[in-house]
C-alpha cells in the first residue's frame, strides 16, 4: 500500500514533482502557442468568423433617414469580413442597406449599390451617384444614366424631373434630368464665388412652395436663394456656426442648426411659412448626439437622432419633441451585456473542464498529506482554489460592473468628450484591481478565508500551520503579478513542483493552502501489556489500522 503521506526528503516524490511540473509547462506553453496560431490564422484567412464570435457585437452605422412623403427609411450599412483573402490581398466590403422603419422596429433590408446622396418625397426615394440616379417608388426600381450627373451630386425629386447639383472639372453644375435629357440651370454668382473659395460639397437642395432652393454654408453664415424657373432670388445670410439640415414641403420650409459643443450642444431650426420666417426655436435635446437628420412625413416634421447607445425618432412640435420612437443605437449595452454574459460563460465552462483536468492529474501523481506532530492537514486541490477564486471574482465584479452599467445607460446624456465617459469606467476597473487586492490580503490575513474560499472549505495558513497574519497576507496576494502570468499557468507549474502544493505568492510568503475538513488530528498508538509466557515482561505496540 501506498503511503499518503508526505516525505520532504523522499527523492522520488520530489522527482516526481519536478517531472509533474515540466510536463505541465511544456504542454501548456504549448497549449497556449497553438491557441495564438490558430487565432492569428483564423483572423488572416477568415476574420468575419472571429468578428462574429467577440463579445462586442459590430455596430450598425447608420448613413441617413428620410422619407418618401409617407414611410420612414433608414439606410445603414455593414462591413463583410468575408471577402477578406490574404493572398489576393482584398479589402473588406462595405454593403450598404435600405430598411422601412415599421412602428418601433425595422422592416426587411434590401441591400442597395452604394451612393453619394439620398432625399426623398412625392412617395419616392432618389439615390444619387456620379453618372447615375436610382428611384424607388416603394415597390420598384427605375435607374437612369446621365453624363449630367459629376462628382459628389447633390439631389431632389420634382414633377419636372430630378434637379442635380454636381461637380464637373471646370466646376459646379446645376441641372434638371427628364427622361434622360439635361437641362442646364445657371448658378447664382454668390454661390459660384463661395465655392470657387471653399472647395466644399455641403451645399443642399429642397423643394419648398414648387421652388428650388439651395443653402450653403461659410465660415460664420448661411446662406441660401430661390430658383422660381427664371431667376435666382437676392442671397439671404444669417450668422450660423456647426452642421444644418434643411427640410420642406409645398407649405413650410425648416433650416436646422446645430450650436455649441459637448454638454452644451444643442438644435435650433427656423420656419418659413408665407414669405415669413419664425424662430429660434431651441428644442430639448438631451445629452450628446453624433447626427442628426429633419424631414416630412405625413405633413409633420420629423426629427431623426443617432445617440450612442439609441437612435430616436421624434416628431417636432414648436419648440417640443413628442412622440418619440426609439431604436437600437450602434453600441446597445443590452447586447453588449447579453454576448459579453454568454461568452464569459462559454469561456469560464472551458476553464473550469480545463482545470478539473489538470487538477486531476496533480492528484493522480502527487500526494496531498503533510503530517505536523500529531495533527494531518490536506492540502487544497487546484480545482477547489480555482473555484473559490471565481467565486470571489463574481463578487468583486459587482460594484464596477453596476458602475459601469449605470454609465452606458447614461452615455447618451454625457458629452462628446471621452473624459466624460471614460474616466469613470477607468475608476471602475481601478476600484475592481485594487479592491480586489485588499479584499484576499484583509480577509486572508486577518480571517485565513475569503467568502470563496470559506463556501470551498479551504484556509490559508502559514507554511508551519500558524495563522496566516497580515503581511503575509498582503505578500502573498500582491504575487498574484508573477503567478497570473499566461492566464495562471506560472501559478499552476509552482503548485505542481512544490511539495506543499504552493504557487508563487505561496513560497515567497511562505503560506499554504488547506483543507479545513482535511485538518484531523492522528490517532495514538495503542499500547497494550499482556501476559509474558515465560514470567518475563514486553511491551507490544499496535498500529492504528491503515497506518
Amino acid at each position: 500500500m501506498i503511503d499518503p503521506v508526505i516525505h520532504p526528503d523522499d527523492s522520488k516524490e520530489q522527482k516526481t514533482n519536478r517531472n509533474l511540473a515540466i510536463w505541465i509547462g511544456v504542454g501548456g506553453i504549448g497549449g497556449f502557442a497553438l491557441l495564438y496560431v490558430v487565432f492569428f490564422l483564423v483572423m488572416i484567412l477568415r476574420p468575419g468568423l472571429m468578428f462574429k464570435l467577440m463579445p462586442m457585437p459590430m455596430p450598425m452605422v447608420i448613413d441617413k433617414a428620410l422619407s418618401d412623403g409617407n414611410r420612414t427609411y433608414l439606410l445603414h450599412q455593414e462591413i463583410d469580413w468575408s471577402t477578406v483573402t490574404p493572398g489576393e490581398k482584398r479589402q473588406p466590403v462595405t454593403k450598404h442597406f435600405l430598411s422601412p422603419l415599421n412602428g418601433t422596429e425595422l422592416g426587411p433590408a434590401q441591400e442597395i449599390p452604394k451612393f453619394d446622396d439620398a432625399s426623398g418625397g412625392d412617395n419616392r426615394l432618389l439615390f444619387l451617384s456620379k453618372g447615375n440616379y436610382r428611384i424607388y417608388d416603394g415597390s420598384r426600381w427605375t435607374e437612369v444614366q446621365s453624363e449630367a450627373i459629376g462628382k459628389d451630386p447633390k439631389g431632389v425629386l420634382s414633377p419636372a424631373g430630378v434637379y442635380v447639383l454636381s461637380g464637373t472639372d471646370s466646376g459646379q453644375r446645376l441641372s434638371l434630368i427628364a427622361t434622360g435629357a439635361a437641362i442646364d440651370i445657371p448658378l447664382p454668382a454668390d454661390y459660384l464665388a463661395w465655392y470657387k473659395c471653399e472647395q466644399c460639397p455641403c451645399a443642399k437642395l429642397v423643394r419648398y412652395a414648387g421652388r428650388l432652393c439651395l443653402f450653403w454654408k461659410g465660415k460664420d453664415t448661411i446662406s441660401w436663394t430661390m430658383w422660381d424657373g427664371h431667376a435666382w432670388a437676392p442671397t439671404s445670410t444669417s450668422p450660423y456656426a456647426g452642421g444644418y439640415e434643411v427640410a420642406a414641403d409645398d407649405r413650410n420650409l425648416y433650416l436646422f442648426y446645430r450650436e455649441g459643443e459637448g454638454l452644451e450642444r444643442r438644435l435650433t431650426y427656423y420656419a418659413l411659412s408665407n414669405g415669413a420666417w419664425t424662430g429660434p426655436m431651441d428644442l430639448p435635446v438631451k445629452g450628446s448626439f453624433t447626427n442628426w437628420d429633419a424631414f416630412i412625413q405625413q405633413g409633420k416634421l420629423k426629427l431623426f437622432l443617432q445617440q450612442f447607445t439609441t437612435n430616436t425618432l421624434y416628431t417636432v412640435e414648436k419648440d417640443t419633441l413628442v412622440d418619440p420612437v426609439r431604436l437600437k443605437g450602434p453600441f446597445s449595452p443590452t447586447e453588449m451585456v447579453v454576448r459579453t454574459v454568454l461568452w464569459s460563460a462559454g469561456m469560464a465552462a472551458l476553464s473550469f473542464l480545463f482545470v478539473l483536468g489538470v487538477s486531476a492529474l496533480i492528484r493522480r501523481f502527487k500526494k496531498r498529506i503533510w503530517r505536523e506532530e500529531a495533527t494531518e492537514y490536506e492540502f487544497a486541490s487546484l480545482f477547489r482554489r480555482f473555484v473559490a477564486l471565481m467565486i470571489d471574482k463574481i463578487l468583486l465584479f459587482i460594484p464596477p460592473a453596476l458602475v459601469i452599467a449605470f454609465f452606458f445607460k447614461k452615455m447618451d446624456e454625457l458629452a462628446d468628450d471621452p473624459l466624460y465617459f471614460m474616466a469613470p469606467i477607468f475608476s471602475a476597473f481601478a476600484l475592481f484591481f485594487v479592491g480586489s487586492f485588499l479584499y484576499h490580503a484583509l480577509l486572508e490575513g486577518l480571517y485565513a478565508q475569503t467568502l470563496g474560499k470559506r463556501l470551498c472549505g479551504i484556509r490559508v495558513l502559514k507554511a508551519d500551520f500558524s495563522p496566516c497574519g497580515l503581511g503575509a497576507g498582503f505578500l502573498r496576494n500582491l504575487m498574484r503579478i508573477a503567478d497570473a502570468f499566461l492566464y495562471y499557468l506560472v501559478a499552476v507549474i509552482a503548485l505542481a513542483a512544490s511539495s506543499k502544493w504552493q504557487r508563487v505568492g505561496d513560497l515567497v510568503a511562505d503560506t499554504v493552502v488547506v483543507s479545513v475538513k482535511g485538518c484531523r488530528k492522528r490517532e495514538q498508538p495503542i499500547i497494550v501489556a499482556e501476559e509474558p509466557d515465560d514470567g518475563g515482561s514486553e511491551e507490544f505496540e499496535f498500529e492504528r489500522a491503515g497506518s
